[in-house]
């Protein structure tokens, strides 16, 4: 019978080798150094592929991404504070505790899909109007926020339409003024 080949100097009982996880044996891992050590070659071959703005494509991811994550997170919060207000003396912890699990997952999932479908329009408008006028400016935001407040209203009337849209502005507007600010206050900021 052929003895398995050796791979280190330890063997237990039997003539069977122990496993260590210190010793990889048969990889050869790089160093930390070569990991870390990033080239210095351009990243684009030509100045052509440089490109200042992002696609539609990663505009969507963004918005409708982030605008899930934040509207299921203070829509947990607002299920925990509504589970805490309907608790009544004498309940068990039990029933506490899945009465604002439930209320928690489905507050958080309806304000994340409202605040993920007001992400996708504003992807889609600012991206729209950012073809329409050939430009990538802050105008393009603003006109952004307007059009998905708009859109987002439109199934409730033309009044409604039209409040959402000028408070989709408004609050867009705002964003705009602030990263102005802070772009002029704070001009190299630490992170």
């Amino acid at each position: 019978m052929a003895e398995q080949p050796t791979y280190g100097d330890r063997r237990a009982e039997g003539g069977r080798r122990l496993y260590s996880p210190y010793h990889p044996e048969g990889l050869s891992l790089p160093s930390l150094r070569a990991i870390y050590d990033l080239p210095t070659s351009p990243e684009l071959l030509f100045q052509e592929e440089r490109r200042e703005a992002r696609t539609l494509s990663e505009n969507v991811t963004f918005y409708a991404g982030t605008g899930y994550l934040a509207g299921s997170a203070a829509g947990a919060v607002t299920g925990l504070r509504r589970a805490a207000k309907e608790a009544e003396r004498g309940e068990s912890a039990k029933l506490r505790a899945s009465r604002g699990l439930t209320k928690c997952g489905a507050v958080g999932r309806a304000y994340g899909n409202r605040l993920g479908v007001i992400g996708l329009l504003f992807a889609g408008v600012e991206s729209g109007v950012g073809e329409l006028r050939d430009a990538d400016d802050l105008a393009n935001t603003v006109a952004a926020g307007l059009g998905a407040g708009l859109l987002y209203r439109a199934p409730s009337g033309p009044r409604s339409a039209i409040v959402g849209g000028l408070v989709g502005g408004l609050m867009a507007g705002a964003a705009v003024a602030w990263r102005l600010a802070f772009e002029r206050y704070v001009p190299n900021p630490a992170f």
